[in-house]
């Protein structure tokens, strides 16, 4: 069974401990294999007075995920799914999938008609998991020095 709470600085190690699970990511986005506590803690403390809403979600008890996603982006105006990590030991368990449509339905019940996010090019793994859930390539550009794949999903 899967449990949210919100997550916040109080959170830091336990979303530190599913990030550096998670190498191959933090590589492309950080350049390194592992992130730091003070890094985690920083992008927490970002959250408050934002519209952003990030969860901690754990399965039986257990670090399981981390859940970002905002209803209205200031800057198109349209939801955005802006994170999502799963711990690798719930890899390959359908629990991406259950979060990812949970966050789904939260955001229809907002009459919400689209649905983006973004993915760092590269991330093959994650491209092959939205795509099976329906997102589509609208296009990609650069942000940050990287390349994202922008993709959507009519709602």
């Amino acid at each position: 069974m899967l449990t949210w709470a919100k997550s916040g600085p109080d959170k830091a190690m336990d979303e530190l401990e599913i990030m550096n699970t998670n190498p191959f990511y933090n590589k492309l986005f950080y350049g390194r294999g592992e992130v730091t506590f003070e890094e985690v803690t920083e992008e927490l403390k970002e959250l408050e007075g934002s519209p952003r809403q990030r969860y901690l979600i754990k399965a039986d008890g257990n670090n399981a995920a981390i859940v970002e996603y905002i209803l209205n982006n200031p800057k198109d105006h349209k939801p955005w799914l802006g994170f999502l990590m799963v711990h690798s030991t719930f890899h390959k368990q359908g629990i991406a999938k259950e979060i990812y449509l949970a966050c789904e339905e939260e955001i229809k019940k907002n009459n919400k008609q689209y649905l983006r996010l973004g993915v760092l090019s590269g991330n093959i793994p994650a491209l092959s998991f939205w795509y099976r859930m329906g997102f589509a390539e609208i296009e990609v550009k650069e942000s940050e020095g990287k390349l994202l794949h922008i993709l959507e999903k009519s709602l």
